[in-house]
């Protein structure tokens, strides 16, 4: 690179860079003020003549040229912008010229959520392209959200079929006391023309800056638009009302409308329905706890019941039978409801707004797998697969990555989502220092962050990363009843968000999915706190023995943390001949792709003894694994070891 280039830091997109004072010194001489007038022209007419409202949000306003000339048309204007130069070069013109514009420095394709209000209409003149595709349909979407209903979006592109037939490697623009190099690359199978402009003014050094556009016919644009939720009302050609887009066309304006919203003030409107007769439901009963004949079944801890039967009795105890007619379509997602007791559970305030219950872990996270829209979805390698699979079935690419990988993967792919699992398989319960470090990553990149947290109920409420949420915005913690409370027949899980996210959640998440019977004995269950002292310590107590005894065997064990009632061991065929010689059932977790069930390989290595968080490895992300729970009671801890008797091993 030469003196003066420009390339920025890894973590940069090349658009943070690109539209700065050399860009516009070049662009300057292509906008001129009659391009802009009939620019501005054609827009004024179309929102004149369409739009519901006078409020209009500038996406990629550069240095304002549309903005104020719409703001002197009567238009309230917001010009949203990337390049801070650009910024100030457009608020001096707008002070110099007497129109009042709001001016936002944004990222477009990183931000999550825009900080802007609600808009009746939206326009966006040759900014479109910068990211990949599925950054761009998340644009998009995002512009619908901050349309009103029946918004109108103006949308003009660069067409493709006509660059491509005058396409040149390398062109040169001089005028006095300026000199610009322009050299390109189309690459036809991704449809990204990738450059420089080496940006030459008097005597100072050359500035090169980089760029890397995704060209795009209209067609493909027509797709995204539709994929984003728009109507297309219609395409114009080169900034002429009702002229038909042809191959000779330059640039195509598509104008779309947001949708009227679908009415949902009806659930507002329902009343709760009175409290019937109260009867008190029957207990559910425990589990086999060992399976018939010589083989040892550990896929499954159904004695953990034993170790939590006194809390979930007292909480089933204090449930009558009429909460199973409730129906509290005031509180659909159940957050007045849950906010304080789950606020009292975790020790800290949970405001309502950042609650949602939902048909446990499983149902929140195919909500999950629907926000992730458009995607990609990124996801580690060991995790739970069902949401990056769900999210796959809907259309979003998903990526399966490595620790050590992560940090680039999400330069690479700008993913939507980013799906985390804590513990991991292999029992690391890493702590709040990672998982702010890789938030704070993912943030920076506009990525959502899905912690699954179904299995860290084990380690009680105070081990649990729900209040990080309070300091990441693109953070969501599920929780459920399942596993250790032995109460997944409820089908009760929580989500906690931040505000602006939970509202997003709640788009896709179907209300009313937490039963009232089930919602009540939940929050029951989650009042008495901490109910896994026992259980722990069984397990403590137990699990040296059944690692001691696996390792004697010949299994590669993993113990995990001390609170989880499961340890892995590498699965090879070695392994298998293991498990049969001692009659030892246990559940095999397939490796990488999304084809296996059950939690996949282990994504991190566990804490070391102090509890510390130790560095990301790659060791744990390959292959597939065994599973093997722990067993508890009296009756499986003695069916275990005499499975070992019989195989000539002892203690």
């Amino acid at each position: 690179m030469t003196p003066g280039a420009r390339g920025g830091d890894a973590h940069r997109s090349w658009y943070q860079d690109f539209f700065g004072e050399e860009f516009w010194a070049v662009a300057a001489h292509e906008y001129t003020a009659e391009r802009t007038t009939a620019e501005a022209d054609y827009l004024a007419d179309v929102l004149d003549a369409s739009a519901p409202g006078r409020r209009v949000l500038d996406l990629g306003c550069g240095t304002g040229r549309h903005a104020m000339a719409l703001a002197g048309r009567g238009f309230r204007v917001t010009g949203v912008d990337v390049g801070a130069w650009a910024l100030r070069q457009a608020a001096q013109s707008a002070a110099a010229a007497g129109v009042e514009v709001e001016w936002l420095h944004l990222d477009l394709l990183r931000e999550q959520s825009w900080p802007v209000g609600e808009f009746d209409a939206i326009v966006c003149v040759q900014s479109f392209g910068w990211g990949s595709d599925a950054q761009q349909l998340r644009l998009l979407r995002e512009a619908r959200r901050a349309l009103v209903p029946g918004g109108l979006l103006v949308l003009d592109h660069s067409n493709v079929l006509t660059i491509a037939s005058h396409y040149v490697p390398e062109a040169t623009f001089e005028t006095e006391g300026l000199l610009a190099v322009f050299r390109r690359d189309y690459r036809v199978v991704c449809g990204r023309s990738t450059g420089s402009i080496e940006v030459r003014r008097g005597d100072a050094e050359p500035v090169i800056v980089h760029d890397d556009v995704r060209l795009y016919q209209p067609a493909e644009v027509r797709d995204l638009l539709v994929r984003a939720g728009f109507e297309i009302e219609r395409a114009d050609a080169d900034f002429t009302v009702g002229r038909q887009a042809a191959l000779t066309t330059r640039y195509v304006q598509f104008v779309a409308r947001n949708p009227q919203a679908a009415d949902t003030t009806a659930i507002k409107r329902w009343e709760e329905p009175p409290a019937g007769r109260r009867t008190e439901p029957a207990a559910p009963g425990p589990a086999d706890a060992v399976v018939p004949g010589d083989l040892v079944d550990l896929r499954w801890s159904p004695d953990e019941i034993d170790f939590v039967q006194p809390s979930v009795d007292r909480a089933f105890r204090t449930v009558s039978s009429g909460v199973a007619r409730a129906y509290h379509v005031t509180d659909p997602y159940a957050a007045a409801q849950a906010a304080p007791v789950l606020s009292e559970h975790f020790g800290l305030e949970l405001p309502p707004d950042t609650v949602t219950a939902g048909t446990g872990a499983t149902g929140l996270l195919h909500a999950c797998a629907a926000l992730a829209q458009p995607g990609p979805v990124l996801y580690l390698s060991g995790g739970h697969p069902d949401l990056p699979r769900w999210a796959a079935r809907l259309g979003s690419e998903a990526i399966v990555t490595r620790p050590g990988n992560l940090t680039a993967d999400l330069d690479r792919h700008a993913p939507s989502v980013l799906v985390l699992d804590r513990p991991t398989i292999a029992g690391d319960l890493y702590g709040r220092e990672t998982l702010d470090e890789i938030a704070r990553a993912a943030r920076a990149r506009g990525t959502t962050v899905v912690l699954d947290e179904a299995y860290a109920v084990y380690a009680g409420p105070d081990a649990s990363c729900v209040p990080a949420v309070a300091e990441h915005d693109n953070l969501i913690v599920l929780r459920s009843m399942s596993k250790g409370y032995c109460c997944g027949g409820l089908r009760v899980g929580f989500a906690v968000a931040a505000p602006v996210l939970t509202g997003r959640l709640r788009e896709v998440l179907p209300p009313l999915g937490a039963s009232g019977f089930g919602l009540t004995v939940a929050l029951r269950l989650l009042a008495q706190g901490d109910i896994f002292a026992g259980l722990r310590a069984r397990i403590a107590e137990v699990k040296p023995e059944v690692t001691t005894l696996l390792r004697g065997a010949g299994l590669a064990v993993t113990e995990g943390d001390t609170c989880l009632p499961w340890v892995t061991a590498p699965a090879h065929d070695a392994g298998r001949a293991v498990l049969e010689r001692f009659g030892l059932r246990v559940k095999e977790v397939q490796g990488q792709d999304m084809q296996g069930s059950g939690r996949q390989v282990a994504s991190r290595r566990p804490r070391d003894a102090g509890g510390a968080d130790r560095e990301l490895s790659d060791a744990e992300g390959s292959g597939s694994i065994f599973k093997i729970s722990v067993p508890l009671s009296d009756a499986r801890l003695t069916a275990f070891r005499a499975a070992f008797t019989r195989g000539g091993l002892h203690a």
